[in-house]
């Protein structure tokens, strides 16, 4: 809304022809949006300026689509003969243009849904069923999603509307044929809605089945899709609220901008906005550099501890041996001075009074020494309880450091797995529309086959073949249905916590598996991206012991990671090709499997930008990343080298170059 009231602000200056309409096309675009937040009085004013504006320019085409949208919006608010007015205005217009327009699938099933409104059953019929036929032809899913909501609709509003008893007859059939009707079709709009994503026509398809449901006796059915109903709706009243208050906020911002800044001054503050955006980004990049700092710092704290602990035993030690030399020394002494007495008897009564004070002075000694033995065992342990408080507080830091570590763990884990359910949810769509198309073909041929079963002159052999087209799209539900089952369980195994068994897997199976999973996921992310995936398994590799879990994570890991190096080498080249318009590269990525001298190995290659020399020798450090900021934690390929190497002792290990791509090549033992 602030891009189109910027650029409606230089159309509105502009006051030649192609001011006119370049006005009347921002207008209109301003009015979907309006109308898509259900703003209808600002969606009318934007729609009938457009009007004004491509009938000054003479663009029908503009005509053809603004009076087409004010009938939308009439409808509404409720005001279904001005809405009828203007969509048969638009739809007269457009075929006498020879639909160069709108697609004529949506003229057909506006005009009918204004008719269905105004409960003129025929004309919306009418209407209706062509908008259905062509919407079917032109495989147009947005329209037919609302052919088949409009027609469960009308379908309803015969069955139970007591005027539409001429129209019943006419469609020869009872009130519950006609409400059956109703019900295939509110069914095929909930299908198509939920694979279209959208929740407006989602929730009117639930709200109808109710009303089916309670109008043939069944309201438990009809609760449960009643209880639907409310919450889809729900849904879209949030999503429009919030909307409603962003397009208000901005509407208020460019209004205070306009009166207050020029234009240079909105570009200053662009620049200031993502100026803090990188420094907050540079920020969360200190944050888990200081985290690994952190980690570091423990280590080492540990390990000054251990030395501690050893220096203060060994000091305990040499103080105890130099005590036990003193007393030793103090014995001989002793022991002299005895020898001594003996021979000397007449020499001691001489010196008797000497001999008593220097017997007095060596027991004093032996005192003191005893005294300072018993002061130093003090200190020792003081010391002791100190390194013992401190060895307890650093064991403690330890646990909650690989709590830590555990967490970040998991953490890339589920990234991991948020990753494959994206491709899940892709592959797992294919085996369910086969299904649904099957079980609609299977539906019409029993139809087909009752028919035939009524008439007076039956064909056998139409009948026969009937059977057998029944029983082969049986067969191929079975079969789409057991692939889809199957891949719910892929997701399930894979979101579990691995047990640590290895037990016997066929790599090519898993390698193929996860590789398209991975494709499929960065597909959901960007639908403009494409990349040739190449194959080449050996065909007799055989059963291989592995946890299966953990080789999955691994490989989604540099499947995620080659689709990644060549995603950005596009981006690189689409920039010159703007420029030269030569541009072909064509994004690759193969895994191969082979088996040799009792290892098997994998190889994961790609021709995406490469590995920088001075980058290589760090990928499988942690924490270390080549991402920007947000979108990679640094711990995959960490994780990945560590499953491989001390999981199931094989080597992980890369080949690259700069510009031209990259290869990592998986070892395993062939036995294990």
């Amino acid at each position: 809304m602030t891009a189109y009231l910027s650029g409606l602000k230089i159309a509105e200056e502009r006051k030649d022809k192609f001011g006119i309409f370049a006005t009347s096309t921002i207008t209109l675009y301003m009015g979907n949006i309006y109308s898509s937040l259900a703003n209808y009085p600002q969606a009318l004013a934007n729609y009938e300026k457009a009007l004004k504006g491509a009938e000054e320019s003479g663009s029908k085409t503009g005509v053809v689509v603004s009076l087409n949208n004010i009938g939308n919006v009439y409808s509404e608010q409720g005001e279904y003969d001005k809405a009828l007015d203007y969509r048969l205005k638009s739809l007269q217009l457009n075929e006498a243009m020879g639909f160069q327009g709108p697609p004529k699938e949506l003229n057909f099933d506006n005009v009918g849904q204004s008719y269905l409104n105004l409960a003129n059953y025929s004309q919306a019929l009418t209407y209706l069923q062509n908008g259905l036929n062509i919407s079917k032809a032109n495989r147009n899913k947005t329209i037919l999603v609302r052919s088949y909501n409009n027609l469960s609709q009308l379908y309803l509003k015969i069955a139970i509307d007591s005027n539409a008893t001429s129209l019943t007859t006419l469609l020869r059939s009872n009130k519950t044929s006609t409400l059956q009707k109703a019900s295939a079709y509110a069914d095929s709009a909930l299908v198509l809605a939920k694979e279209q994503g959208d929740l407006r026509y989602l929730y009117r398809a639930y709200q109808t089945r109710s009303q089916i449901q309670d109008a043939l006796g069944d309201p438990q059915a009809a609760l449960a899709n009643y209880q639907d109903f409310i919450k889809t709706k729900d849904l879209v009243i949030n999503q429009q609220n919030s909307n409603q208050i962003a397009v208000a906020t901005l509407q208020y911002d460019f209004d205070k901008k306009e009166t207050a800044l020029q234009f240079q001054q909105q570009l200053t503050a662009a620049q200031l906005q993502k100026q803090t955006l990188l420094t907050s980004q540079q920020a969360q990049a200190l944050i888990l550099k200081a985290q690994a700092a952190e980690l570091a710092n423990k280590e080492r704290d540990l390990q000054r501890l251990q030395y501690l602990q050893e220096r203060a035993a060994k000091q305990d030690k040499e103080k105890q041996l130099a005590l036990s030399q003193r007393e030793q020394a103090l014995k001989a002494t002793a022991l002299e001075l005895s020898q001594t007495e003996v021979k000397n008897q007449t020499q001691q009564r001489t010196y008797l009074l000497a001999g008593f004070g220097l017997l007095a002075a060596l027991l004093g000694f032996i005192v003191y020494g005893y005294a300072q033995k018993q002061k130093a065992n003090t200190v020792l342990q003081r010391q002791k309880e100190e390194i013992n408080q401190k060895s307890s507080q650093l064991e403690q830091s330890l646990a909650e450091l690989k709590a830590t570590q555990t967490q970040l763990v998991q953490k890339e884990k589920m990234a991991s797995l948020g990753e494959l359910t994206a491709g899940i949810a892709h592959e797992i769509q294919n085996p369910l529309n086969f299904v649904n198309n099957f079980s609609e073909v299977s539906a019409e041929l029993v139809t087909e086959l009752e028919e035939e079963q009524q008439k007076p002159n039956r064909d056998t052999d139409l009948e026969a073949e009937l059977l057998v087209d029944l029983k082969q799209n049986l067969q191929k539900i079975t079969h789409h249905g057991s692939r889809a089952s199957a891949i719910v369980r892929g997701m399930l195994e894979h979101s579990r916590s691995s047990t640590g068994e290895k037990q016997p897997t066929n790599l090519n199976a898993l390698a193929d598996e996860y590789f398209k999973l991975a494709y499929h996921g960065l597909k959901a992310k960007d639908k403009e991206f494409n990349a040739e995936l190449v194959t080449d398994f050996m065909p007799d590799l055989g059963m291989i012991n592995v946890v299966p879990q953990e080789i999955g994570r691994v490989l989604l890991n540099l499947y995620n990671n080659a689709f990644y190096a060549v995603q950005q080498r596009s981006k690189n080249l689409q920039g010159l090709q703007d420029l030269t318009g030569l541009n072909n590269y064509q994004p690759n990525v193969t895994v191969s499997t082979v088996q040799a001298n009792g290892k098997v190995e994998i190889r994961v290659s790609d021709n995406g930008t490469g590995i920088p020399e001075a980058v290589k020798a760090k990928i499988f450090q942690p924490f270390f990343t080549t991402k920007p900021t947000g979108e990679g934690t640094g711990l995959g390929l960490s994780l990945s080298y560590d499953i491989i190497t001390k999981g199931h002792g094989g080597s992980l290990t890369v080949e690259s170059q700069e510009g031209e791509g990259t290869t990592f090549v998986i070892q395993l033992p062939a036995l294990n």
